[in-house]
C-alpha cells in the first residue's frame, strides 16, 4: 500500500484542505497527508524540495504525491469534467477552489435558514430566486472574466534557457565569442517569435469567440460557475448585488454541507487517491 501526499494552495485553515479533507473521508487517513504550500507560484518546485527530503532513504515505489491546484486561467477547461492532469500537477475542473461553493439551492437554505438573514433578503425565498442572484452577478463580470480566458489563452510561458546544446556538461562545437553571441541571440529570437505571433486581431477573435460561448444558456446552465474566476465572482456578488453579504459564513455553511460526489472531477481525485492506498 503506498502513502499519498496531496500539496495544495492556502494554509491549513483554507477551502482546498477543508474540501480534500471532504474528498478523502472514509478512507485509510494515516496514509493520506494534505499539504498545504501557499500559493501556486512556485509551487512544483516547493513540493519537488519536500518530496526530495521525505525519500532519503525511502523507495519512491512507497509514495505517490501531486499538487492540486486551481486551474485559473492557466489550462483550457476541457470538454468533459475531470482533472487536467500535468505530471504531478492535478487542475481543478472548476476555475477556482470557491467555484465548488456556489450551489443556489444551498445558497437559498443559508438564506433562509436564519431569520436575520431572512428579513435581509425577503426576495430571495426559492432556489430559482438564488439562481437569478447567481446569473445576475455572472452578467456584471462576463467581459471581464472573457478579456481574462483570452489573455491566459494568449500568454505564452518563456524560458530561453541558458545553453543551446543537449545538456549541461555538453559544450558547443564554436566556443568562440561571437558563434556564442549568435547562438544566444539566435535563441532570443525564436523566443520573440513566439509572443509576436499574436496581434489585435488575435485577440479580437479569441475574445469574440469566449463571449459567443458566454450566451444566454451559457448563463441559464449556470456555467459561469465553472469558467468565472470564483473570487471575481464573490466581489461581484458582495459589491453590486448584495452589498454587505457574509461571504465568509456562506462559505462556511457550503463546507459544513459540502458533497464532493457531485462534482466529477473531484470523484475522479478520489478514485486515484483510493487506488493507491488499496
Amino acid at each position: 500500500m503506498a502513502s499519498v501526499r496531496i500539496y495544495c494552495e492556502g494554509t491549513e485553515k483554507s477551502y482546498d484542505v477543508a474540501i480534500l479533507k471532504k474528498v478523502k473521508e472514509g478512507l485509510a487517513t494515516d496514509s493520506i497527508l494534505i499539504t498545504p504550500i501557499a500559493g501556486k507560484g512556485g509551487g512544483r518546485a516547493v513540493m519537488q524540495f519536500a518530496e526530495n527530503q521525505i525519500k532519503k532513504g525511502v523507495s519512491s515505489k512507497d509514495t505517490f504525491y501531486f499538487f492540486f491546484r486551481d486551474r485559473d486561467f492557466d489550462v483550457p477547461v476541457p470538454l468533459v469534467e475531470s482533472l487536467t492532469i500535468q505530471t504531478n500537477s492535478f487542475f481543478t475542473y472548476r476555475t477556482t477552489i470557491e467555484n465548488y461553493l456556489f450551489d443556489a439551492k444551498l445558497f437559498c437554505d443559508f438564506i433562509n435558514e436564519d431569520a436575520t438573514r431572512q428579513k435581509k433578503y425577503p426576495h430571495i425565498k426559492t432556489e430559482q430566486d438564488a439562481k437569478q442572484i447567481f446569473i445576475d452577478t455572472a452578467k456584471k463580470i462576463s467581459h471581464y472574466q472573457a478579456i481574462r480566458h483570452t489573455l491566459g489563452k494568449m500568454r505564452v510561458a518563456i524560458d530561453i534557457g541558458t545553453t543551446w546544446t543537449s545538456g549541461s556538461g555538453n559544450l558547443p562545437a564554436d566556443l568562440s565569442e561571437e558563434a556564442c553571441r549568435q547562438e544566444a541571440i539566435s535563441k532570443i529570437q525564436q523566443e520573440i517569435a513566439k509572443v509576436n505571433v499574436w496581434t489585435e486581431a488575435d485577440f479580437d477573435q479569441i475574445l469574440g469567440a469566449f463571449l459567443a460561448k458566454f450566451d444566454d444558456a451559457f448563463f441559464n446552465n449556470l456555467e459561469f460557475l465553472v469558467y468565472f474566476q470564483g473570487k471575481d465572482f464573490a466581489k461581484a456578488l458582495t459589491k453590486f448585488i448584495l452589498p454587505q453579504f457574509d461571504i465568509g459564513a456562506y462559505y462556511t455553511y457550503a463546507l459544513e454541507k459540502f458533497d464532493y460526489t457531485k462534482f466529477d472531477d473531484l470523484v475522479e481525485l478520489r478514485n486515484i487517491i483510493e487506488k493507491k492506498i488499496a
